[in-house]
């Protein structure tokens, strides 16, 4: 396991995939290095990319929590070894007429994530990228990796029924994959 890789994880993706698991409490530090050692690599860092909750101009006390809960778990993630967060913001479009609640959209997320995986590429400094996304936005990146040399694998979720949760052209493109499931996942759960 000589070959370095630098995984990069989508976390509103994997958010979106525990919650169709029932929201496990996964180990990401072990997590990672699982991933990794599935293609018989080194992690050499794996950086993580999602963006803080929403805080309203006046936020109520269930904000607020969201806010802290989810500011404490980015701070414990830049702890383990290997990891980096890499934070994006939430812009507020509105609201939902049905729901009278925000409507919120992702910023700057995926285009840091591509970024890094292009800065990667062009330096050279990984011999591959694992990503773990589901998101065909990436897929001009994907190309650029592999261009450059770079191996490319994909760590996706169920890619069919009710849970299709890859855009085709991006599990195609991929040079190696890796499906994640509960079988996978469940070795890696969090203890206590």
């Amino acid at each position: 396991m000589s070959e370095k890789s630098l995984l990069l994880i989508d976390g509103g993706y994997l958010d979106f995939l525990q919650r169709s698991f029932g929201s496990p409490r996964l180990d990401y530090g072990r997590m990672a290095n699982a991933i990794c050692a599935h293609f018989n690599w080194t992690l050499l860092r794996c950086v993580y990319f999602n963006c803080l909750p929403y805080l309203s101009g006046n936020p109520s006390p269930e904000e607020q929590e969201a806010y802290r809960k989810k500011d404490g778990f980015y701070q414990r993630l830049q702890k383990l070894d290997r990891f980096e967060v890499k934070l994006g913001r939430l812009a507020y479009r509105g609201m939902d007429e049905l729901s009278g609640k925000p409507v919120l959209e992702q910023k700057q997320v995926d285009v840091l994530l591509a970024i890094e995986m292009v800065y990667a590429a062009a330096r050279r400094s990984v011999d591959n990228i694992i990503l773990l996304s589901g998101d065909g936005d990436f897929l001009p990146a994907l190309e650029l990796v592999k261009r450059e040399g770079l191996a490319f694998a994909l760590a996706h979720g169920p890619r069919s029924g009710s849970q299709l949760t890859v855009q085709e052209g991006l599990w195609e493109a991929a040079d190696l994959r890796l499906t994640l499931d509960m079988g996978f996942l469940e070795p890696l759960l969090r203890e206590g």
